[in-house]
Formats: structure tokens, sequence, C-alpha cells
């Protein structure tokens, strides 16, 4: 029975860095990672702009203004926001002008409305102003040329505002991960099919498919297979050139129908490991075939799920070359909740919240399925050790 960590070692071993990139729209960007780096094509502001409603002005002008002794400047006319450049920056002028307006050639500084008597076709300064004062130079936010984002930069939401305010309208992002997922079991019916005697719905590939494309994944196929060697094997030639990753669920133990080691084996598959050491989902299966990895969970649904959460994210984050999508670790205090002592490293649904770390009471077996809607990180138990509130405990929380 292998480590947990150098189980997922081995595995992420297989699934190499992604090299194949794609431009996609910047509205569907975010989530992305970036193939290369992104210069900005041009200055942001592009021009100079008032920070204020004021005037701009000349700040050698206003340099006596007082309450007492006001300067009085000539207007030359009213610049909104947009507007085009009409006048000429005089010495002994001033231009009314709004917040985001483009500033004339030669006024240094804006002063703001506040500290004058509002006129029209003249206006009184009461207070002296600094040159740059209220005055938004041409790339304050961004230069011409700037690196605005390295290569393998996570795009979130705020990157697809700033990439929009440079004007771009694709990005080049590097391909999605392509996973197939094969749900084995002679049990299981598809959602929206009616059940016969003994049967149950396929559930696990749907949570599975959620979390997959949620985090810019891509489902090559998502299917139910009998447990038969033939049939998966025929799924895997099918899909083989299109998939970076296959999935499967089910067929991993030591029952009858445990079907995929000796499938894969046949069928010419390296074995990379077979059984590791936690709880739930010991039984877990990964090899490599015709160049894809596979990684083989455990058919009991939240089995399956801490299967999944302790591998995949290790091989997104090689394969999208981005720690944004590892699982992280935290310690934190658990505050409600207990569990027995186990026998073997063992993985427990918990809830996180801002006071700490919630352990339901109740639903710790591998088949249930209801709380794991509050379910948002895994805690950690270490063999012998029983779980009680007040410990300090280390939590594995995934991407959201």
């Amino acid at each position: 029975m292998i480590a947990l960590e150098q189980a997922v070692a081995l595995l992420t071993k297989q699934l190499p860095p992604q090299t194949q990139s794609e431009l996609v729209p910047l509205s569907d960007a975010v989530g992305r990672i970036t193939a290369c780096t992104l210069k900005a094509p041009l200055a942001v502001p592009n021009f100079a702009r008032s920070a204020m409603d004021g005037y701009a002005v000349y700040a050698v002008d206003t340099a006596t203004a007082s309450r007492e002794q006001p300067v009085t400047l000539t207007v030359l006319g009213t610049i909104f926001a947009g507007d085009a450049l009409n006048f000429e920056a005089q010495v002994g002028t001033a231009v009314r002008i709004m917040t985001g307006a483009a500033v004339p050639v030669g006024y240094d500084a804006v002063v703001k409305q506040e500290t004058t008597d509002y006129g029209q076709d003249q206006v009184k300064l009461y207070r002296p102003v600094k040159p740059g004062k209220n005055y938004v130079p041409v790339g304050e936010d961004v230069t011409h040329g700037q690196t605005i984002m390295a290569q393998d930069t996570y795009l979130n939401s705020d990157s697809i505002g700033i990439l929009a305010s440079l004007g771009f309208t694709t990005v080049p992002v590097w391909r999605r991960l392509r996973v197939g997922l094969i749900a084995t079991g002679n049990e299981l019916v598809r959602p929206g099919q009616p059940l016969a005697a003994n049967q149950i719905y396929n559930s696990t590939t749907y949570s599975l498919a959620a979390y997959i494309e949620r985090t810019g994944g891509q489902i090559v196929v998502q299917t139910i297979c009998r447990d038969d060697s033939a049939a998966l094997t025929a799924l895997l030639t099918k899909y083989s050139e299109q998939v970076d990753l296959f999935i499967t669920t089910g067929g991993v133990s030591v029952g009858e129908k445990d079907f995929i080691p000796a499938t894969l084996a046949a069928a010419g598959g390296q074995e990379l490991f077979h059984f590791v050491n936690l709880k739930p989902g010991t039984p877990l299966y990964a090899a490599v075939w015709q160049q894809r990895p596979l990684l083989a969970l455990s058919g009991n649904p939240f089995a399956a799920m801490v299967n999944f959460h302790l591998f995949y994210w290790a091989l997104l984050t090689r394969f999208q070359r981005n720690d944004h999508f590892q699982l992280k670790q935290q310690r934190v205090r658990l505050v409600a909740g207990e569990m027995p002592a186990s026998t073997m490293r063992r993985f427990v649904r918990a809830e996180r919240t801002d006071n700490g770390v919630i352990i339901a009471p109740i639903g710790h077996f591998s088949a249930v399925l209801h709380n794991m809607v509050t379910n948002n990180c895994l805690v950690e138990q270490a063999p012998g050790q029983k779980l009680v509130a007040g410990d300090q405990v280390t939590i594995y929380v995934w991407p959201n």
C-alpha cells in the first residue's frame, strides 16, 4: 500500500504541463491561464485628465491665491469627459473641467471647484495648487509596453477588467484540461431513466464534472460503462486521442466485478499504484494507458470525492502551470463535532467557517451524500488520533 504523497507524485508526473494555447474572447477568459506575457498596447490613461470637477490651470498662476486676495483668471470654456479639445492653454487663463475630461496641453494642475467662486467667464481662486495637483498624467495606471500579466497568470474577474481597459478583445490562454469521465457498474442508471430493481442513479460523475468545468476543465465524455472489460477498453480506445486524463469510478477493489486493474493490464496499461494508505477510498488505482494517465476512484460517492480532491487539484496545478488550483492546507480550530480514532490516515468531510471548522455529527459513511452540500473542506485525522472540539486540525481546501 503506497503513501498518499508518493501516489500523488507518481501520477502527476504522467501529466506534463500544457504547451498548447488558444485565443479565447475576453468575456470567456476568466478562470483561464495566460499562455504568454501580455504587454500594454497603449498607456492608461492615454491622455492627461482631471481627477476633479474644477478648473485646469497653470499652477504658477495660483501661487498667491488666498481667500483674502483671490487670483482671477479668464475662463476659456468648459470641457466634459469625452469632449474633443478645442482650447489652447494660455498663461493667465483657466478651463472649466469635469472629472475624467482631457486637460489641454500646457495646464499642469486642476483647482477643485470648492476653492473657487464657480465663475463662468472669469473665476476667482481662493487657494494655490502645486503642479500635478488633481491632474492624472498619461500612463499613471499603465505605461505603454508595460508587462500587464506574465505568462502563466490566473485570470480573475479584475484581470478581465484590466485587459478590457487596454482594448483586448481576445486573450491567449493555455488549452483546457480535457477529461473523460466513466462511471462503471451494472447497477448505475443515468438520471432521467427509469430505475429497475436494485439499480441506482449515477451521481458521482455529475459532481466531478461540475468541479472540473467550474475550474476551467473540459468534459470530453461523461458516460456509464457496464462491468465489462471489452466495453471499457472500447471506451478508452474511442476517446484516447481526445482526452488528457481519464477518471473512472468503481471497479477498483478486490471483488469479482472490480475489473479495471485487470482490464488495463490486459490492454497494455502501466500500473502506477493500487491501494493508497488513506480512508475512505483505499482501493484507489492509477495507470498510464497509451500515454494517457487514468485515475480510478472508489465507487462509493464520498470516498470518490475524497480521492478526487486529493489527486485532481495536483494534476490540474501541474497541467495549467498555476498554483491557484492547488489544494490548500490550513491549520484551524475544530469548533464543533468529533470523530473516533481511526486505524488509518483518514479524511473527514467538514465545513470551514469564519470561526473554525465544523464536523457534522452524523453521516460519515462513504456512501452518504446528503451532508456533502455544506462540505467545503476535508479534515485530516492521523492514525490513532481522536478528534474533539477545541483541537487544532489540518484542513484541505479546494479552489472555488
